[in-house]
């Protein structure tokens, strides 16, 4: 569990537990921990839909905190969430157009509700203000999901009557017939969109009692034998218009006033909450990679995953105060990419940086030839000491380790 300062991504708190403990309970120590970090009142704590447990937003409300978080589709608000979105299109809700900058984000409007809840035995109350939004990049990317169930659908479906041949196993019992075409449709959720139809194909086969070939002293008999073949598959199109009004909505609660957080600002923030993640990510990935080890104990574990925290404390800062460097003097910087030593940036990333001293290739030599002793260092490069000077760091920490190295011996 951990929290972060946004849009920076440095992280202020951080709780190690063991993988099946649940998310719920895990909200309220550390966001009482956070506040006593930051010492001050009033933060918005913004989190995921795990945040969204009535427990974890009283205790933001308890002390006068603002929450910001997506609603799951659990409980009340799944019986809600169909009024909620049909009231725009029912002309009972007038939609406000959300923009960020240039950029078009959607339509939305919201609401007011009473929550209350128990914090360390005492009643919270507070008003929470519902937020329901289309956003059109979300309805597309559902839109563009649907279409590609409706096609395994059709397809799993057409496969159940395939054409007689060796190896081909036939529906021949009118009975499951129905249940096998439309079972699928569920399990795809795709049920009421779909309407396959079928049609039972009939053949007369002649045989003959005994063992042999046929002949005068062994009458033959005709067995009727059917086969069930799919003639089709039918889209709605009017159930398919129906639920495309649906898709792309998003519900999320806040209980910060509206003149602190007005619903386009709380859209785009819960938008951008996407520091945190990129932290997990960091810690994952290279350079910092924890990833499963084979261990007896759990030891190992913990002490390595409170270790990767505090090197991931650094890569925000670093990135931190090399954008700002590089905003002051409007001064692009190349040689970050590995693959691109010709591309610019203005927004270099701590994982950019790290590698950029390591290409340096700096060596400090020590040698000696007889009584006397020699030190070299190799020369800083201008990309180090263009990134040195974005990060207010002075060239006196390399230089000075030629003078603190001879100090020592």
């Amino acid at each position: 569990m951990a929290a972060a300062a946004e849009p920076s991504g440095h992280l202020s708190a951080c709780d190690i537990h063991p993988g099946q403990y649940a998310d719920d309970p895990l909200y309220p120590p550390l966001m009482q921990r956070g506040r006593g970090i930051m010492g001050r009142r009033g933060v918005l704590d913004a989190g995921d839909g795990k945040m969204a447990a009535r427990a974890p937003r009283a205790e933001s409300a308890a002390p006068h905190d603002c929450s910001l978080v997506p609603l799951p589709l659990t409980g009340e608000t799944a019986t809600q969430v169909e009024p909620w979105s049909t009231a725009i299109g029912a002309g009972a809700q007038e939609a406000t157009r959300l923009w960020d900058g240039s950029r078009w984000l959607g339509a939305g409007y919201e609401c007011e509700r009473p929550r209350h809840a128990v914090v360390d035995g005492e009643p919270v109350c507070w008003t929470e203000r519902v937020q329901v939004v289309r956003s059109p990049t979300l309805a597309q990317r559902q839109q563009a999901s649907r279409e590609k169930r409706l096609a395994a659908a059709e397809a799993e479906r057409r496969a159940l009557t395939p054409a007689p041949g060796r190896g081909t196993r036939q529906l021949r019992d009118g009975a499951p017939v129905p249940a096998a075409i439309t079972g699928g449709l569920a399990r795809h959720d795709v049920a009421g969109l779909l309407t396959p139809t079928w049609e039972r194909h009939a053949t007369t086969v002649t045989r003959y009692g005994g063992r042999g070939r046929g002949g005068p002293a062994r009458p033959p008999r005709i067995e009727n034998r059917g086969r069930y073949a799919l003639t089709g598959v039918q889209r709605h199109e009017e159930g398919m218009a129906a639920r495309r009004h649906r898709l792309g909505w998003r519900v999320q609660g806040t209980n910060a006033p509206v003149d602190r957080l007005p619903l386009p600002q709380a859209v785009r923030h819960s938008r951008s909450g996407w520091s945190l993640e990129r932290d997990f990510h960091l810690v994952q990935d290279l350079p910092l990679g924890l990833s499963p080890l084979c261990v007896w104990k759990s030891e190992p574990i913990t002490g390595l995953t409170r270790l990767l925290p505090l090197a991931l404390r650094l890569l925000p800062r670093r990135e931190t105060l090399g954008r700002r460097g590089l905003e002051q003097t409007h001064e692009p910087v190349a040689g970050l990419s590995e693959g691109s030593p010709t591309r610019t940036t203005e927004r270099p990333t701590g994982t950019r940086l790290l590698p950029a001293f390591a290409r340096a290739q700096i060596t400090l030599t020590h040698v000696r030839l007889g009584r006397s002793t020699c030190w070299y260092l190799t020369p800083l490069s201008p990309l180090p000491e263009q990134l040195l000077r974005h990060l207010c760091l002075p060239t006196s920490l390399y230089t000075a380790l030629v003078y603190n190295s001879s100090e020592a011996i």
